[in-house]
């Protein structure tokens, strides 16, 4: 007992370590810059930020501290050792697979490929089955990330579906992730580290099976960042974000299975090494397809205006109005674009009635009452008759991008 409590406060220790690394506040720095790019698109939509990009980071942050210490402890438990050589590879392979396109930023790609050139040609020597089992409980961590804040930072998208506009969410999240991983030494240096017992590893890595000495672990730290970005037009954020997690969830444990068993039977270790990227390929384009065949929910109804998105702290936020929700009457008058709220509030009200369809379809009719007067509901609605400028495409890839560019002053002259 004693020995797990010391093992629970050595990581503890060692996770506010790398907190103090200059290089983890570079990431912060990385992902600050992210979320104010997702702030100017917000802006540009919806016309305010509904959280500060401050106060986004500080939450990423404190959530991504906890999901380093869960991938932390599975790390120990199973005993996983890994060269941090070994990523400078992938993380260089990553950055040439972004050029790419962007979703390629992930190391199920990079390292089932590296893992693959190293089983096949030799070179780059790495650990495959480390290697495979770190990516493994990596997406592990994101799938806990995902299912706990996926869905918080969305932003309302409009695209164009078979002629019409629809409404959507851009789910964009970014988690600094410091996190420990274990450097097998021989037992000359033993202070601060772990010894192996008769069970401990459960992983083992192959220096461990040939080396005839007594082997002590050493922990080390490692900085890294999770992004998750989806898009959803034929569900709920929330319930697409679970759904993506429990996706990813299986997939890790699929993966760090194989990693497990491939430490054992060299055969695996192509198995890991190409379930890797195929897999959660496969994963990104059952979710892409489910979005373009599946039905929008976010379209124009026939009756009434439908919501896509809330500001908070609005009126309509105060009252409980969802997205989802239809609104049909306004003070009693009906409802059927953007502009017929704005007639009605044009004298600012003190007082006013909403009755809507919930998204359960149950007619409900609220009041709110506002000594200040009242010049906005608060809610950003489906398009249906009037004209909308703003359309999301899927971003395109970086080089293909540079090569439309250069084609384009070609072509002019």
């Amino acid at each position: 007992m004693n020995n797990v409590f010391n093992i629970i406060m050595a990581i503890l220790y060692t996770i506010i370590f790398i907190i103090r690394n200059p290089f983890y506040w570079l990431i912060i720095i990385l992902v600050y810059l992210q979320y104010r790019r997702i702030a100017k698109m917000e802006k540009k939509i919806i016309g305010i930020n509904k959280e500060s990009t401050f106060v986004r980071v500080l939450k990423s942050s404190a959530i991504g501290i906890i999901g380093g210490l869960i991938g932390s402890f599975i790390i120990i438990f199973l005993g996983i050792t890994i060269s941090i050589s070994d990523f400078v590879y992938i993380i260089v392979l990553a950055v040439i697979l972004m050029l790419i396109h962007p979703r390629f930023l992930c190391f199920a790609y990079a390292g089932g490929i590296i893992a693959v050139f190293s089983l096949t040609l030799g070179y780059p020597k790495i650990n495959v089955p480390s290697i495979m089992a770190v990516v493994a409980i990596l997406h592990l961590i994101e799938s806990f990330l995902i299912w706990l804040d996926g869905d918080t930072t969305k932003v309302p998208i409009f695209i164009q579906r078979n002629n019409r506009i629809v409404g959507g969410f851009n789910m964009l999240k970014f988690w600094p992730i410091p996190f420990i991983v274990l450097i097998v030494q021989t037992q000359t240096i033993i202070q601060g580290g772990l010894t192996a017992s008769d069970w401990w590893p459960i992983f083992k890595s192959s220096h461990l099976f040939s080396s005839s000495e007594n082997l002590v672990f050493l922990m080390a730290g490692v900085i890294a960042a999770l992004g998750y970005g989806d898009m959803t037009v034929t569900d709920f954020p929330k319930k697409k974000a679970r759904s993506s997690s429990k996706n990813l969830f299986i997939y890790s444990c699929i993966l760090l299975i194989l990693s497990i068993i491939a430490s054992y039977y060299d055969v695996f270790k192509f198995i890991a090494a190409l379930f890797s990227p195929i897999a959660h390929e496969i994963l990104i384009q059952i979710g892409r397809n489910k979005e373009l065949k599946g039905n929008p929910i976010f379209t124009a109804p026939s009756r009434g205006i439908k919501i896509l998105d809330i500001i908070p702290k609005s009126p309509a936020d105060k009252i409980g109005l969802k997205t989802g929700d239809v609104i049909l009457s306004l003070n009693g008058f009906t409802v059927n674009s953007k502009e017929d709220i704005k007639q009605l509030l044009f004298y600012r009200p003190n007082y006013i009635t909403v009755e809507y369809f919930n998204k359960k379809g149950i007619l409900t009719k609220k009041d709110f009452n506002n000594h200040n007067n009242i010049n906005g509901l608060g809610v950003l609605t489906v398009p249906k008759n009037e004209s909308y400028h703003i359309i999301t495409e899927e971003i395109k890839s970086p080089l293909m991008y540079l090569f439309q560019k250069v084609k384009d002053k070609l072509f002019k002259r």
